[in-house]
Parts: C-alpha cells; structure tokens; sequence
C-alpha cells in the first residue's frame, strides 16, 4: 500500500469515525516533506470530497507554513501543477476556493524573488494566466483576486504592508493596480448586468460582488470607487427584498454584499471632502431606496445618515440647493417610516429599530453648529422629531396579551427595543424639549386617558421616566405636573397591574427630584408605593425598588411618614413570595426608616417588626429538613444582612444578641452546618452585624465562639473573610484571644491540605478557601506581624501553604500567594530567619512555574515575589543567584544553558516589576516544546 493510499484511508476514517489516531496520522502527514509530493494525487476529481479537501488544505497548509521547504529551483514546478489543477479538473466549489486561496499565497511568496514579477505587478501576472475570455477563466481570475484581498486584509504589520506593496495598492503606490482592479469588476458587471438570469452571469455577478466587498475593505481610492458604486446601486435594484412584506425581511447573502459595499461605500473617509460627489451618490441611493419603498435600504441609509449627519443638517436649512435638501428631506421621511412600520416589534416586523443610531447622530450634532444655525436647524428637525415620537410611543407598548409576546426570545429583543426607545426619547426631548413633556402630560391627563388602551398609558408612563436623568431637579412647571397625574389622576384598579408597575418604577425614576421637592410628593409618592408592594408580585418587585431609591435619597425627609411605610413593610414582609429580592429591598428601606424614628423605643418596636419576623422565621425554617428549607433560609439570612447594611445608631448590640441564637442553631445542626450556601449567609450576616457595633471589642466578644465552632466544622471561605475583619477590630487585644482564634484556624486549615495533597486529592477544589486563607495571612502580616510571632511555631507550614499554592491554576489564590509571601520577605527583621528557611524551596518551585506549570498570563506574582527578594539586601541578592543556578541544576527545562544565565541576569538587574514579568512570560515561552501539525 502506497502512502497516498495510507493518507487517503485515514482521511476517510477521521471523517467518519472521528478517530484520534487518524488525525494525529493526518497531523504528521501535513508536516511531513513527502506531503509535497503525495499532495497531488490525491486532488484528482476521482478522489472522494473529504480526500479533496483535506489534500487542498494541506497544500495551503504548507504553502504558508512551511514555504522554506521548497527550493527556488522548483518555483516554476510548483506553479505549474497548481496551474493544472486549477484549470484542467472539475473541482468542488470549497476545494477550489481552498486551491486558490494556495494559489494566491504561492504568488505572494515568488512575487519576493522573482524581478520579473517585480515590473510586471501582481494584477498584470494574473490575468495574463487566467484571461478574461472565458467564463472558467474568469471564475478564477476572481476568485485569486478575492483571496488576496481577504489574505491583505488578515495580516498584520510589516505583513500587511509587504503584499499591499505586492498588490500595487499600498500608500507609495501610483493607482495603476486599483484602476486595474476598477476596470475588469466594471467589465465583470456591464456584461453581466445585460445577462443576470443566466446562471453562470448571475453566478460570475455574485462573485464580482463578493470580490468588490473584499477589495473595498482594503480602503481603494475614491476615484476608483466612483466608477463601481453606480454598479452597487444595479445590484441594489436586484436583490432588495420587498419592503413592506407581511412576513419579516429576509435578507439574502447577495443582498448582504450589496448592502455592505454601499455601506463601505458611502463611509468613505474622503467622501467628506467630495461634497459634489456625495450629494451625487446620496441622491442615487435615496432615489433607488424610494423606488423601493425604502424599509429594506434602512441599514445603507442609516450608515449614510450617521455618518454625514451634520452634512444633511446644513443641506436642510440651505435655501440655495433644493436638490440637496430633496435629498435629506426624503431621507427623513425614508427612515420615519421604518420608525413607523406597521406592526409589533419584533413578532411581526424587524426593521423599525434599525434607525436608532442615526436619531442619536442627528441631533447630536446640533450642538456642533454655530447658535443662529443651530436654532434655525433645531426649527427644522421638531416635525420631525414630534413625529418620530409619537411612533416611539406607539411602538414600545408592551403585549397585551401572552401571545402577542411571543417566545423568550422575541421577549428578550422586545425589551431591548423598549431600551433603545427610552434612550431616543431623550434625543427627542434634546430636540423638542418643554413640547415633549406637555405632550407626555396631555396623553395621561383626562379625557384623554378615558380613550387609550392600558398598554397607552404605560407606554407614556415609560417614556416620562426615561428623562428622568436629562430633566432637571428645579424644573418646576411640567415635572410636578405629571407627577401629579401619575400620583393621583390615574386610576390604577382599572387596569392591569402593568400600569401600576411602571408608575412605581417612574417614582424610582424621579427619586432624586423627590428628595429635593419633598413636600407634597414625598408622601403621595409614598403612598402609590405602598399601593404596589399590597398588589401582587407584579408591582411588588418595582415598589420595593421604588421605596429603596426613595429611602435612600429622601432619608433626612422620612422621620413623619417612618411609623406607617414601617408598618406597610411589616405586612409585606408577611406574605412575600420566598426567595425573591422584594425582601431585600424591603430590609434596606426598614434600616433606612428605623434611622430616622427619633427614640430608641420606637427604634426597638419597629425593629421587632421587621428583622424580628427574619429572625422568627427563621426559627421555623430551622426546624424543617434542610432539604425543604435551605433557600428560604439562606434568603432570610440575606434579608438581615441587607437590614444591617443601612442600620446605624445603638441598636447593634440588640440586633446581634438577637441573631447569635440562630447563628447556633445553625452551627449545632448536623445538616445545617455542612452547607456551603447557609454558611456563606450566615458569615456574611455576621461580618455585617460587626460593622454595626459601638463597642465591638466587647460587644463581638459572644460570636467569636461560634466563628471557630463552625469553622472547626466544616472551613468557609466565608469565615475567613469574617476573621479578617475581627482581626482589625481586635487590633489591641491584650489577652492573646486573637493569636488563639488564628492558630485554631491555622491548624484545621493546615491539616485539612496536608491531608488533600497525602491523599491525592487536587488542591484546586479548595480554591476558594485557599486564597481567602492566604489573603487572611497576608493583611495579618502586613498590619499585625506580632499576631504571626505569637504563632511561630505554624510559620514554616503557612509559608510552604504559600509555595504550594503558586503551582496551582486559579489566578486569585496566586495573586493571594505572591501577597502573603512578598510581605513576609518585606518585613525583613522580623521574619528574616523564615525567609532564610525556605527561600531554596521557594526558588525551585517559582522556576518549576515559570518553566510551564502554570499559565504565562499567571506570573505577575511569581515576578514580584523574586523583585521583592533581589531588592530585600545586597546579601539576598548573592543567595537569591544561587538559589536560581540550583533549581536550574535540578528542574530539566528545554532551554539552552546561554538562556538560562540570561534569565538570571535579568532578574538580578531589572528594577522594573511589569518588565520583569514580561521576562518571565518570555522565558516561559521559549520552554514551550513544539506542537505536532501545521
């Protein structure tokens, strides 16, 4: 069996069984020399498809990999047999793509060498070898052309700018190859525009437009575009689906070049300084776009809008050229008509919000002109814009029935849209300002309202509050108005809870301007709120985020109104769906309103009324399987914690006396203990509570029992987090607590990784814990080394915890790593013996990293940890070279010995830490060992 056979066997068996071996077999061969010989044979039409591709493939393969391999000598060999190939067979359509794509490359690489090639251009080469006589001719000549433009258009750097330079179209060059390029596309498509319905013209017309695309990518000459873009706007007429079709538009890949090549077009960065040439082809493709109906162009006519917007601003206020101002008119007029299409977005029609970004442009750039012009332009554009928001508010009124909504999907694109409405309906207020809002508020006034549909008044509702942000908060003659009507005109029991919902959320929206005008709004904004949080879980969700803006942005106004949005909480609380973040918002609010009661014992009743239904609750959640209760009690555990998030004043100590026997019952229970989810809340609750003691020396002294208990159990991260901050809290604690709790800690800690490595477990399971355990020790060591000193004894198992965790994968225990042991070597009098101790282990492992064992993006600690050992003293400096000479001596790296000494060189004299990583990612570069294939 000959090895073109063996090849093509383990072709065929790769694609139909997917076998390793066959493809590691097919790697080799790609790399092989012999693949340059046994290549050909099996590109013979006889051959199976895959066998076809895959031989394409590696010719490719090698041609641009592994060029070096062919001698001068065998150029011309080589050109031939692809020159045969290409012309003599009837070749799949990809494995002739493939084989030309090679063919382009070869080109390129003999373009180097041979002078010849050098007078003569690229252009003039190819068409000399693939004349345009002949459709198969032709085909080719096309298809080489587009795969040197995708080829230009994928290099980088000095690449790039050598085959632009082959190509004759880099910036020195004179034109002469782009008006070549020009020329035969311009005779490409006169003859077949004559001829589109014949198959093989329609098929050489769609591969001239495709080679257009690619070559306009490469930024052609303006001149040169010129003479192609009227052959754009042909294929425009051509493939442009209809515009107002019932079903949604579905663009074909021609009508996709086509749109593309306009769009390239027409975003030309010299068409700016044509004006003559771009009002000519703006009103081609306005005209053709009108004939058409316009929908379909939306995309081209929007990359030409928002791209001349200022341009089209001066043409419509420019009383001298009609023709110009033809031109933008219809343009607007084009695109408010896709703002308008008929229909519901995106179940029916998916144009309509195709012209966004160019509102945004247009009026944008009304502050880019001088103020008479911009007033006079401002005039202009308010029909406009009046117009495109009452299309606005039609369309972004949400389904009025579960049909009409659609699948997830047409949900989720539906509340993008409503997204981008919301942002253009502040580009209509920037145009149409005071007018907007009174149009917004005669829409919710009566009679009016008595007359809309539900979905109306929420749409209007919608749009107010999306200008919350651009309205200011003195603003005094409309804001309160429509407040107004929002608060107290609307009747919200006769519509769906949608209504309502949105109403909440525009109070949310205008929380700031309620805090500056707090009275009357203030309590009648409460009061619609409180409406929400009793209807349901449809407007709970928006109230309870409405009363926490509210909270937090009236707070010094709340004290009056405290007691009863207390109680309203209170009663909500009860009846909440479990799970859900209400609660949370709720707790932040009720800590917000507790601050402003006045007295410690309306403070203590209303406590008692809201983190004491936490704290029943979860008593009783407590007494059930934990397999029934877990998430409501990690969301109970929550809910306090978001409470003592806002709490201040002298209720600290009572709130933690009230949340350390559920804390217990939690430790003390076999099942409750163990769950990584309720440890987690109950920690985070507990660290919480600290931040909320007056006294916390003294006042914590009851939880810290309960912290080691429960680590002792089962180790959190958590935990860790929470001893971090005891350990700042107790900065002065006389009695050695602290140092007691750390070596407990420490112990179990320590043990528990001693017996994952013995066992042959992977530390990268105890991530978690790992870099919190580190992140511990090294605040420890840098702001309270004496507490590390009261435990010596641990020291060298705490550092070598550190060592170890440097070879490990995961980027933050690395970096918590590099943290703990660059402060260890910092704090030189102290630990220098320790240092000493396992500085040699330390070295062999951060070579043993270096050298591969860990990612390259990963080396930023390792490279401070070995700048802060070469900076510690000159003496260090001698020990940490000999150090490195010994792991180099002992670890086996595939570098030379000449590398190495560079290595060592460098990290001894950089003083750089950024450059000295990037020393170390290079040098873990070059022991990276070849990889198989092409």
């Amino acid at each position: 069996m000959d090895y073109a056979t063996t090849v093509e066997e383990a072709v065929i068996r790769f694609y139909s069984t997917g076998s390793k071996d066959a493809h590691f077999q097919l790697l080799r061969f790609q790399a092989s020399p012999e693949a340059w010989k046994f290549v050909w044979p099996l590109l013979d039409s006889s051959k199976p498809y895959e066998v076809q591709l895959f031989s394409a493939t590696t010719l490719h393969a090698k041609i641009s990999k592994q060029w070096e391999e062919v001698p001068v000598s065998e150029y011309p060999v080589l050109k031939n047999y692809l020159l045969g190939v290409l012309t003599s067979q009837t070749i799949p359509k990809l494995v002739l793509t493939r084989l030309c794509e090679a063919f382009a490359i070869f080109l390129g690489n003999t373009y180097e060498i041979d002078e010849n090639c050098i007078h003569k251009g690229m252009i003039d080469e190819l068409m000399e070898l693939f004349p345009c006589n002949s459709s198969v001719t032709l085909d080719l000549l096309l298809r080489v052309l587009l795969a040197f433009a995708v080829d230009a258009e994928k290099k980088k750097g000095p690449k790039r700018i050598k085959l632009r330079e082959q190509l004759g179209i880099a910036d020195n060059c004179d034109g002469t190859s782009w008006r070549k390029y020009t020329w035969l596309l311009q005779q490409v498509f006169t003859t077949c525009e004559r001829n589109i319905s014949d198959d093989s013209d329609h098929f050489l017309y769609l591969l001239a437009l495709d080679c257009s695309l690619s070559w306009l990518k490469l930024d052609p000459p303006l001149d040169s575009l010129a003479q192609l873009y009227q052959h754009f706007l042909v294929a425009a007429s051509n493939y442009a689906p209809s515009s107002y079709d019932d079903d949604p538009i579905i663009e074909s890949k021609a009508w996709e070049i086509v749109q593309e090549c306009i769009t390239l077009a027409i975003t030309h960065d010299s068409l700016r300084k044509r004006p003559q040439l771009f009002w000519q082809w703006a009103r081609g493709l306005v005209s053709a776009a009108e004939q058409k109906g316009g929908t379909s162009f939306a995309t081209i006519l929007t990359a030409l809008g928002d791209t001349h917007s200022r341009t089209l601003l001066l043409a419509l206020i420019d009383k001298s050229n009609e023709s110009c101002k033809w031109t933008v008119q219809t343009l607007l007029e084009l695109l408010l008509k896709c703002s308008e299409h008929k229909g519901r977005y995106p179940t029916e029609e998916c144009c309509s919000h195709i012209p966004f970004g160019f509102w945004y442009s247009l009026q944008d750039d009304l502050t880019t002109l001088d103020t008479p012009i911009e007033n006079e332009a401002r005039l202009a554009l308010r029909p406009v814009y009046a117009r495109l928001t009452q299309a606005l508010l039609r369309k972004s009124t949400l389904p009025s029935t579960p049909a009409e909504a659609g699948n997830a999907d047409e949900r989720e694109l539906l509340r993008c849209y409503r997204q981008d409405v919301s942002d253009t309906i502040i580009y209509c207020y920037n145009v149409l300002g005071n007018d907007l809002l009174m149009l917004l508020g005669q829409r919710l006034s009566r009679p009016q309202i008595d007359n809309q549909k539900w979905t109306d008044i929420e749409s209007t509702l919608y749009a107010f509050q999306a200008l919350c942000d651009c309205i200011g908060s003195q603003e005094s003659e409309y804001v309160p108005a429509i407040i107004d009507l929002v608060l107290s005109h609307i009747p919200y029991e006769r519509y769906p809870r949608e209504v309502l919902a949105c109403a909440c959320s525009t109070v949310r929206s205008y929380a700031e301007w309620v805090g500056e005008n707090p009275d009357p709004w203030l309590e009648r904004s409460l009061q619609l709120i409180t409406l929400g949080l009793t209807q349901g879980s449809v407007t709970a969700t928006p109230a309870s985020m409405a009363l926490k803006d509210i909270s937090r942005e009236c707070e010094s106004h709340l004290a009056p109104l405290a007691p009863s949005i207390l109680e309203t909480i209170s009663k909500t609380l009860t009846v909440l769906p479990p799970g859900g973040a209400e609660g949370l918002r709720l707790m932040y609010a009720a800590g917000k309103l507790l601050n402003s009661l006045a007295s410690t014992e309306e403070q203590l009743k209303y406590l008692d009324a809201t983190l004491g239904l936490c704290v029943i609750r979860l008593q009783e959640l407590l007494q059930h399987s934990i397999n029934n209760a877990r998430l409501a009690v990690v969301n109970q555990l929550k809910m306090a914690t978001m409470f003592l998030s806002t709490l201040e004043g002298v209720m600290g100590k009572s709130v933690l006396e009230g949340l350390l026997p559920i804390f217990n019952q939690i430790i003390s229970n076999s099942e409750w203990n163990q769950d990584d989810l309720i440890l987690e809340a109950m920690h985070n609750c507990a660290q919480r509570s600290l931040q909320c003691l007056l006294h916390p020396e003294t006042d914590a002294r009851p939880l810290l029992p309960l912290l080691i208990a429960s680590y002792q159990i089962r180790p959190h991260p958590a935990a860790l987090h929470l001893m971090r901050q005891v350990v700042l809290l107790f900065s002065s604690d006389t009695d050695n607590l602290i140092a007691s709790m750390l070596s407990k800690i420490s112990i179990q800690t320590l043990e528990g990784l001693k017996i994952c490595t013995s066992s042959g477990g992977n530390l990268s399971d105890y991530s978690d814990l790992l870099e919190a355990y580190l992140g511990l020790l090294g605040q420890i060591c840098k702001k309270t080394p004496r507490l590390l000193l009261q435990i010596s004894d641990q020291i060298p198992e705490m550092l070598r915890c550190g060592i170890l965790s440097l070879t490990l994968p995961e980027n933050g225990v690395i970096k918590a790593a590099g943290t703990f042991l660059i402060n260890v070597i910092g704090q030189r009098t102290q630990f220098e013996s320790f240092t000493q101790l396992i500085g040699e282990e330390l070295i062999w492992t951060i070579i043993q990293c270096i050298g591969g064992r860990v990612p390259r993006s990963t080396l930023e600690s390792h490279a401070k940890i070995l700048f802060a050992l070469n900076n510690n003293n000159n003496a260090s400096k001698k020990q940490l070279k000999q150090w490195i000479q010994v792991a180099f001596v002992n670890i086996d790296l595939p570098v030379t010995p000449g590398q190495k000494e560079a290595l060592i060189r460098d990290i001894l004299i950089e003083r750089n830490k950024g450059r000295l990583c990037e020393i170390l990612q290079k040098f873990s570069l070059q022991c990276q060992r070849p990889i198989i294939g092409l």
